[in-house]
């Protein structure tokens, strides 16, 4: 979706991509147009044409790319969550600005019209004052087996589909800052994994707004993704899974939009809106999420337990 998007806009060029294993590397470059495939990623950091690059690779190894991306002066676009843990999260946003280069994590839902639609009428007061979010993020499952293993990912659908429910929450009510969550966590269809495949959160947010989040991997096919407010002078429900008439997938979700926007940002020096921050923000509410599931308690933000290897570990260690 990302070499896609890129591919899209006229004021960017894909140099290059990184694969360990070289016949899929050169087939993934002869389909998108890339010129070079990289063995490791310092191959690609050496590579002077390159400003941008944009981490796709299991949750655990971001951490690493992306301070060897700061150390060589490279713009950094990174995959959701940030990082497994938030000394990890904290080390790279400190890099990034220490060395002056843009981070932003590449969570693509607040970028899709019909979200950037209903932000707008938020903001414009027509359903009154918001003080409820309901939002379902949902499908059966990643197709990548890292996914469901504790060492690669940090944790489960909360982690992954989590990161989506939250952002498109937080994004269409302005960024509120999430002060409490209480949560339940269960692996109800996946035994293979230990890790989580279905949670409920319910999040207080500033304002006396309560979002109730439900990320999942138990959806039987398909994907599903919604989000209903609730104001003083109006409701209104979107299915941000659906397409628009004769519409544009990767349009419609917000992919395109994204990228030309982290360019930009990274033209600028300007804050990108998924910043590193932001992203950092998510990773402690996932953290609280878990203290929350496995402690049977409302948790309060900010919660920044030191010595997390993995944020799953909050829910595992007292199972």
């Amino acid at each position: 979706m990302h070499a896609r998007a890129f591919a899209r806009l006229p004021d960017a060029r894909l140099c290059g991509v990184v694969s360990r294993d070289r016949a899929r590397g050169e087939a993934f470059a002869a389909k998108h147009d890339i010129p070079r495939v990289y063995p490791d990623h310092r191959s690609l950091l050496d590579d002077p044409e390159v400003h941008v690059i944009c981490i796709g690779l299991p949750n655990d190894r971001h951490e690493r790319v992306a301070l060897d991306a700061a150390a060589a002066g490279k713009h950094v676009i990174c995959e959701k969550p940030l990082a497994t843990n938030l000394e990890q999260a904290a080390g790279m946003i400190d890099a990034c600005r220490s060395a002056g280069v843009l981070l932003a994590l590449a969570e693509q839902i607040g970028y899709a019209p019909n979200l950037v639609r209903a932000r707008d009428m938020v903001r414009q007061n027509v359903l009154g004052k918001i003080f409820h979010v309901h939002q379902i993020h949902q499908h059966a499952g990643p197709h990548s087996a890292w996914f469901w293993e504790r060492d690669h990912a940090g944790g489960g659908a909360l982690m992954d589909m989590g990161c989506h429910s939250i952002e498109a929450a937080r994004f269409v009510l302005d960024y509120p800052r999430p002060e409490a969550v209480y949560a339940r966590l269960y692996n109800r269809l996946h035994p293979h994994s230990e890790l989580e495949d279905h949670a409920t959160l319910v999040v207080e947010l500033e304002g006396g707004i309560v979002a109730v989040l439900e990320p999942s991997w138990a959806l039987r096919g398909g994907m599903e993704s919604r989000i209903e407010l609730l104001g003083t002078e109006g409701v209104l429900s979107i299915d941000l899974e659906r397409a628009e008439p004769d519409g544009d997938w990767l349009q419609d979700h917000g992919y395109p939009q994204q990228m030309a926007h982290f360019l930009d940002c990274a033209r600028s020096g300007a804050k990108p809106q998924t910043s590193g921050e932001n992203a950092l923000v998510q990773l402690e509410l996932c953290y609280a999420a878990y203290e929350s599931a496995a402690s049977g308690r409302r948790v309060e933000l900010p919660f920044r337990p030191p010595g997390v290897e993995r944020a799953v570990d909050l829910w595992l260690r007292k199972k």
